[in-house]
């Protein structure tokens, strides 16, 4: 019994890797990859990607800037001088 099993299951397992072929087929034309990514296109998101991260860079040195340039502004005093 144990032989006619195993050679029953060669084609069972070949019948089963076709039906999974042709639903494969299937599925892949009616549902289809989107198309790669052109380099222009990684060219410019990468373009996008550094301007935003320069905005945040800006954002981020305005605020101690806005600092310094008030110290600067104000009348110079010493430590330990009365006004």
């Amino acid at each position: 019994m144990g032989d006619v099993l195993t050679a029953l299951a060669i084609p069972v397992l070949l019948c089963a890797t076709g039906i999974y072929a042709a639903c494969s087929r299937w599925w892949r034309r009616t549902h289809p990859a989107p198309p790669p990514y052109a380099p222009s296109a990684g060219r410019s998101a990468e373009l996008d990607l550094m301007a935003v991260t320069e905005g945040i860079i800006r954002e981020s040195w305005a605020e101690p800037d806005a600092l310094y340039y008030a110290a600067s502004a104000s009348p110079d005093r010493r430590v330990g001088s009365r006004p």
